[in-house]
């Protein structure tokens, strides 16, 4: 990891989208890094609810996934912050948790996220959630 959670993909150009990652766990991070390696994004990485905000403050990413449980401030509280910023309220928010879909749901709702993901989760739904996410920013 380079200084500032910054693990760019080694053929990063300046159209790469910018996903942040915030979760406790080394390796649930290192499995999502692995999942969204791809030219096409630079993944920050964040290991607790403080460092998620300042390095969302800092890179302004494109898209961010977040753990309901991270340390420090919860995943709820900092995809509330960022939804509640002018600077960052159209950024999607993939939150992650180990909830059932149907409370994963109401979870997503209160905290104004995107997208509920149940942990375990299949590396290709991720993907192709990322995917979806993003194109609809573009458009």
């Amino acid at each position: 990891m380079t200084e500032g959670g910054v693990i760019p993909c080694k053929e990063a150009r300046w159209l790469a989208k910018k996903i942040l990652i915030a979760d406790d766990s080394d390796a649930l991070r290192a499995l999502l890094q692995a999942t969204l390696r791809d030219p096409r994004y630079v993944i920050i990485q964040a290991s607790g609810g403080v460092q998620a905000l300042a390095l969302r403050e800092m890179h302004k990413p494109d898209l961010v996934i977040l753990d309901e449980t991270i340390t420090g401030i919860s995943g709820v509280d900092v995809c509330r912050a960022i939804k509640r910023s002018p600077h960052s309220a159209t950024t999607p928010v993939i939150l992650m948790s180990t909830k059932t879909q149907e409370d994963g749901q109401q979870l997503v709702s209160q905290a104004g996220a995107d997208v509920h993901l149940t942990k375990p989760f299949s590396p290709l739904s991720l993907l192709g959630t990322v995917e979806r996410l993003l194109a609809s920013k573009e458009d």
